[in-house]
């Protein structure tokens, strides 16, 4: 009765999400990844910018170079290139009122180019090596002769189209700067994200102001899924500040996307609280994304795949079907009105993809959908023989040795222990012995004689038991039983969030080769190898308890 709860559960998620809004209202509840690198060198690509008014004209860098396509990913071209100087291409960005006009931050200085990439200039450069390397650029919305850039030395901004820079006050001259946000609403409203925390400034960037520390107090980022959060402070945890989104529909709704969490702030900074986690497969946050048709959700590019939060229901979900690679660093909106749906770009460690709806489904096929459970259950109970969600994560827990009664055995062994003396035995045995001596005369007669010989044994033993009162109050192992076990609730945590993705992005891949099998022998031969691959992934975190199981099954069907 478990397991069939689960797969109507599961046949509720894949075909009934698909209906909850319609495509033209850009709420993607189904998305579709294709590589689209054709013409790319390098496979380990930072970040992606899109034209705000042409969405085939897409502009992309990796380390190395930074590519052009003007046909929406079809062919890249490669326009600037860093290959063999030792130096690397950080970022890029376009001009939000001139798609013409886009810059390469790079270790080198900032480069501009005014032709979509055909010429290129350098046209900042600071004193010193950390203040050549730009790590970041921002262009103002309305004015495109504003620029600013972060560096290594802190913010730098001209307001002359690069011919004066100044540097920002009260910004720590020795701390790098990852990420600058305008506002589009106000662009005298800027967010720097450095080192040092997150600053902000109401002046165009000339005076700066501290909003939230880089490594707040386990409170400020303490979320209602986590009950240990208010105790990790404890352990010494580096965070950064990596991006920065502004709502688009409120200003005053600031998201921060650090390593360890989301944060977001609904009065421009002043106060700061944690985004629950539920369902976020890595807390490792790169960059964020939100498209202004839908601000009801935010996507993030994490160390483990993209992912979008529902700000009605406080959880994320992964967007997962068809991307390769796990590790993504950075997102880009475009909206494509021919074909009416926002299109996602995502760079990623092994390549470029751009997103497509899979489904589009509208309100008036929710019918037809409910008539198809009971024919998706009877195909879903093809699967009724492999092991449950349950029994995996079991498997990975024992697998682990990370079960929750173990740090429970752990407390009541250093308390029993306490009980117990410390127990001293100790043994001596010794001999003893005397004889006399011979007296002769000069004429070698014996004289004198003294027989008396004596011999003796002596042995002892004695036992102590010692105990420490304090220990029977407060022992001392508590202490490091305090801290082993925040580090094991920690990769529990860990090792659950990722085995249930696995678990249920594996069945999904079953579920679409059941019910659309591929007719491209190519794309069959991909999605077996995948479905193979996570398999193997499982394993390899349960010990091969789902190979083991489903070879029993196998093993007692042909008997």
């Amino acid at each position: 009765m478990i397991r069939k709860g689960v797969l109507y559960v599961a046949a509720i998620y894949v075909f009934i999400c698909l209906a909850a809004a319609s495509v033209a209202g850009a709420d993607m509840q189904e998305m579709e990844w294709k590589e689209v690198g054709r013409g790319i060198r390098d496979s380990d690509l930072q970040t992606v910018a899109v034209s705000p008014d042409n969405p085939d004209l897409v502009f992309m860098n990796s380390f190395n170079a930074v590519y052009r396509t003007t046909n929406g990913g079809k062919n890249w071209d490669e326009v600037l290139s860093f290959r063999g100087t030792g130096k690397a291409i950080n970022a890029i960005v376009i001009t939000p009122s001139n798609a013409k006009i886009v810059y390469a931050a790079t270790d080198d200085g900032l480069y501009r180019s005014d032709n979509t990439g055909m010429k290129w200039e350098k046209i900042f450069s600071a004193v010193g090596d950390s203040g050549k390397a730009v790590l970041c650029a921002a262009v103002d919305p309305e004015d495109p002769g504003v620029i600013y850039v972060g560096t290594g030395a802190g913010l730098f901004f001209t307001k002359n189209n690069g011919k004066d820079w100044k540097r920002g006050r009260n910004l720590p001259s020795d701390s790098s700067l990852y990420f600058i946000a305008v506002d589009r609403s106000n662009p005298h409203i800027i967010y720097a994200a450095a080192d040092k925390g997150l600053y902000k400034s109401s002046n165009s960037g000339g005076s700066w102001e501290r909003i939230l520390k880089t490594n707040f107090n386990a409170e400020d980022r303490a979320s209602q899924d986590d009950p240990d959060a208010d105790e990790i402070d404890e352990i010494k945890i580096e965070n950064r500040i990596q991006s920065i989104a502004i709502d688009p529909s409120d200003n005053g709704t600031v998201y921060a996307g650090t390593s360890q969490g989301l944060m977001v702030t609904a009065d421009g900074g002043s106060t700061w609280k944690a985004i629950s986690s539920l369902g976020l497969g890595s807390r490792d946050i790169r960059h964020i994304a939100i498209n202004s048709s839908d601000t009801g959700h935010l996507y993030a590019a994490t160390g483990r795949g993209v992912f979008r939060y529902s700000k009605s229901t406080g959880t994320w979900d992964e967007l997962y079907k068809g991307i390769i690679s796990p590790d993504v660093r950075y997102l880009a909106f475009a909206s494509d009105t021919r074909n009416n749906f926002p299109s996602l770009w995502a760079a990623t460690k092994r390549g470029i993809f751009k997103s497509l709806p899979s489904v589009s489904v509208s309100a008036q096929q929710n019918i037809a959908l409910r008539n198809r459970i009971k024919e998706t259950e009877e195909r879903l109970s093809m699967f009724a023989h492999e092991p449950s969600i349950g029994e995996i994560r079991e498997a990975a827990i024992i697998y682990a040795e990370v079960q929750p009664g173990k740090i429970e055995k752990w407390r009541k062994a250093a308390a029993h222990r306490a009980w117990l003396p410390d127990l001293k035995f100790a043994y001596d045995k010794g001999n003893d012995w005397q004889s006399s001596t011979y007296f002769y005369n000069y004429k070698g007669e014996e004289k004198y004689r003294d027989d008396d010989i004596t011999r003796g044994d002596d042995s002892g033993w004695s036992i102590s038991l010692t105990w420490e009162l304090g220990d029977l109050i407060w022992n001392s192992s508590q202490t490091s039983i305090d801290v082993r076990s925040k580090l094991m609730v920690q990769l529990r945590d860990d090792i659950l969030n990722e085995v249930t993705r696995l678990y249920f992005e594996r069945r999904r891949l079953q579920i679409e080769l059941l019910m659309s099998p591929p007719g491209d022998t190519k794309d069959r031969i991909e999605k077996d190898l995948r479905l193979q691959e996570l398999t193997a992934n499982i394993d390899a975190l349960t010990g091969s308890y789902l190979s083991k199981r489903l070879g029993n099954t196998e093993l007692s069907a042909r008997r």
